[in-house]
């Protein structure tokens, strides 16, 4: 399994956008989530204010003692049932790998850990010490990824065999992608997540009309990594980009802007700095690659459309919001 993330070479810098989409409120409106309560039932089991406002947690840290303007209090109140939202899908999935007899223990969510931490080459230390910078722990980090188990496993299970892909696939994809594919094969990228209220399709038309450029758009609206600095996350390889971003990015020249990405709970605007081309591998040297690549874009897809299907057929009541 590969956690969705972004990664720098070199710079080991990674933004887990995860908590950063689900982590930001002011302490100002915190008041009302304090006293524990039922916000909703979803077939027969509790979330209560206690819950989400642990979730919220992390945005009273960064926003304690500023007062927010009109806009950021109507993005916190979207950030809010994001995550709420999330609650939900947490239970629905628990809840149907219930039904399956699907189980994660601790000892594989930790065995999960270890091994993100040694594919890059990342020690305790440094681990926690970018999780800080995100406002985020190790368990909320064990958390996420037992949640992430827990769906491949039941999706895996459930619909695996709607998740199929070809030898024709993967060889068209190669022969379309060919530089993406090889050996130290890099792309430098500007990264913006868009606040929510914001089309994101309107802010890539400003950008492209010179109303300003992208590196200002960055500073001056980005919710994610790179703020300050043009929204520059650095040089990542091809191979560790998600499914999604390959497919945004494919044929891009430096300069131009990626049709929106979602990133969790944000549309994101993608622009391509600069490309390092690397040493061209024949197709057997990548075909696992581009096999997971694909398999991991349909399996998305797949997942959307479950979760949909489940929020059909459950029983959710909203109280207390």
């Amino acid at each position: 399994m590969r956690v969705p993330g972004i990664f720098r070479a070199g710079g080991l810098v990674f933004a887990l956008v995860l908590f950063m989409a689900l982590v930001w409120r002011s302490p100002a409106l915190a008041d009302d989530l304090l006293v524990d309560g039922v916000l909703v039932v979803v077939n027969g089991k509790i979330i209560t204010k206690f819950e989400h406002d642990e979730r919220m947690r992390p945005i009273y840290e960064q926003t304690r003692g500023r007062q927010l303007s009109t806009e950021e209090i109507t993005q916190v109140s979207a950030l809010r049932q994001q995550i709420l939202d999330q609650l939900i899908d947490d239970i629905l999935i628990q809840q149907d790998a219930e039904r399956y007899k699907l189980k994660v223990t601790d000892a594989e969510v930790e065995d999960q850990v270890k091994d993100f931490l040694s594919k890059r080459n990342l020690t305790e230390d440094e681990f926690k010490r970018q999780l800080a910078l995100q406002r985020m722990t190790r368990a909320d980090f064990a958390r996420n990824m037992r949640r992430d188990m827990i769906r491949h496993r039941l999706i895996g299970g459930v619909v695996t065999s709607k998740v199929v892909v070809t030898d024709t696939e993967v060889e068209q994809r190669y022969k379309e992608r060919k530089a993406e594919f090889s050996k130290d094969s890099m792309v430098q990228l500007s990264l913006i997540l868009v606040p929510s209220g914001m089309s994101a399709l309107e802010l890539k038309s400003q950008i492209e009309g010179g109303q300003l450029t992208f590196a200002e758009a960055a500073n001056k609206y980005s919710q994610g990594p790179g703020v300050g600095h043009g929204g520059d996350i650095g040089f990542i390889a091809w191979k560790d980009l998600a499914p999604e971003w390959n497919t945004a990015l494919a044929g891009l020249k430096p300069g131009q802007i990626s049709t929106p990405v979602r990133v969790q709970d944000f549309a994101g605007l993608l622009q391509v700095v600069s490309l390092k081309e690397g040493e061209e591998l024949p197709l057997d040297a990548v075909r696992e690659q581009i096999y997971q690549s694909l398999h991991e874009a349909k399996f998305e897809k797949v997942f959307q459309e479950y979760m949909l299907k489940l929020r059909e057929k459950a029983v959710i009541e909203y109280r207390n919001l």
